[in-house]
């Protein structure tokens, strides 16, 4: 059991499949999602609103979704059939940008 606390103070086990019951069960749809809210998360920041990067609490968390986009681009390719790890990556990912502000 992995717990994983989200944004809102929820617990989650990540290694439980329920707790991606809710996503799609097909890898391509999910890389399809998850280069799609990639996308979304620098578009937000680097165009709608650059000067938030002056925020030190932006820029921790702009360095977290760095961080989630590193992983899931150095992993992608032997997970590519992988879908309890596809959605892990987009679970993870969608709650840190969930509160993007």
């Amino acid at each position: 059991m992995r717990k994983y606390i989200d944004s809102f103070g929820k617990q989650h086990d990540l290694d439980d499949p329920q707790t991606y019951v809710f996503y799609p069960d097909d890898c391509d749809v999910l890389d399809k999602l998850m280069f799609k809210d990639i996308g979304f998360a620098l578009v937000y920041y680097k165009y709608f609103h650059p000067d938030s990067l002056n925020d030190i609490t932006v820029k921790e968390q702009m360095n977290r979704i760095d961080k989630l986009i590193e992983t899931f681009c150095k992993d992608r390719k032997n997970n590519y059939k992988n879908i309890l790890w596809y959605k892990e990556q987009l679970f993870l990912f969608q709650d840190e940008i969930e509160n993007m502000c």
